[in-house]
């Protein structure tokens, strides 16, 4: 199958928005830390949903269609677009909340509506592709794969903005220490299920019905697809954004900047992000015997 540039940064940027919100609001709201992030997180996640939700009405040729598309509720365009909305809506009525200096309790309820709505959004994006024609997508790891990579790109997108907006006074050295350990954490394990659940893809691959050269795992780990999967998913996804978010505030980081190895970080996660999607769209071959 050939590559759908504009589903690839649809969900690349729909995943970027439900991570950035997700990680805030359980930063914020949950663990009641770094709360000057609120605003700015909340904007960059309903800029990064407004993007991606663009993008997929490049991906109908004619953006008027997706008018035609929104029409049959059962459709998978129908139910991201209306998950979107409703997303985008709760960010605007969490940043009226905080505007307004609403309690406590008020913003993390309305944020932890949010983060149901923003998990779900990431899983439909990738539910959308399991297709039983597609034996490399009939899968449920699938969208567990979108939920992961989500929360990958959030932790390195909350993480930017604590180090853009760090305030490294005396008085707030112990604060930060603790936020960024727990962002450290959160990456780290993230990263890790993220690892996991890739090598349940490489399996399901291998044993898929329907075997095909299009979609084997041995075009994957050593042929036209390797580099891709070695270079960009090993590498960039999971090794690269690993060690940098290790040397993320590390004493002695030889002279890494803890803005740089962040932002390294996410940029890495970016760009794997689009490798995976690239790779997935590369083995979406259908069962053409049944042709």
């Amino acid at each position: 199958m050939s590559i759908q540039w504009p589903l690839v940064f649809f969900t690349l940027f729909v995943g970027l928005g439900c991570g950035t919100f997700v990680g805030s609001v359980i930063l914020t709201e949950w663990y009641g830390k770094a709360k000057q992030i609120r605003t700015i997180s909340s904007l960059i996640a309903i800029v990064a949903l407004g993007i991606g939700g663009l993008s997929s009405t490049m991906h109908l040729g004619h953006p008027e269609r997706m008018f035609g598309a929104l029409g049959h509720p059962t459709s998978g365009i129908f139910m991201e677009s209306t998950m979107i909305f409703l997303l985008g809506l709760t960010i605007i009525i969490y940043l009226l909340a905080v505007r307004r200096n609403a309690s406590d309790a008020t913003c993390k309820l309305i944020g932890t509506i949010g983060v149901v709505l923003a998990v779900a959004l990431a899983f439909v994006n990738g539910d959308a592709y399991v297709m039983a024609a597609i034996p490399a997508w009939n899968t449920w790891i699938l969208p567990l794969l979108y939920v992961a990579s989500a929360a990958v790109m959030g932790c390195f997108s909350i993480g930017v903005l604590l180090a853009h907006t760090a305030n490294y006074d005396t008085a707030t050295i112990a604060e930060t220490a603790a936020t960024t350990s727990m962002i450290k954490r959160a990456a780290l394990i993230t990263i890790a299920i993220q690892a996991v659940v890739l090598v349940a893809y490489l399996v399901h691959i291998a044993i898929a019905p329907y075997p095909d050269v299009t979609r084997s795992v041995s075009r994957i780990l050593v042929g036209n697809l390797a580099l891709f999967f070695w270079g960009g998913l090993v590498l960039l996804g999971l090794v690269v954004p690993a060690v940098l978010m290790i040397k993320f505030y590390t004493k002695n980081a030889q002279g890494i900047s803890p803005h740089t190895s962040i932002t390294l970080g996410l940029a890495s996660v970016l760009v794997a992000g689009i490798v995976f999607r690239i790779l997935m769209f590369s083995l979406g071959s259908s069962i053409k015997q049944l042709f």
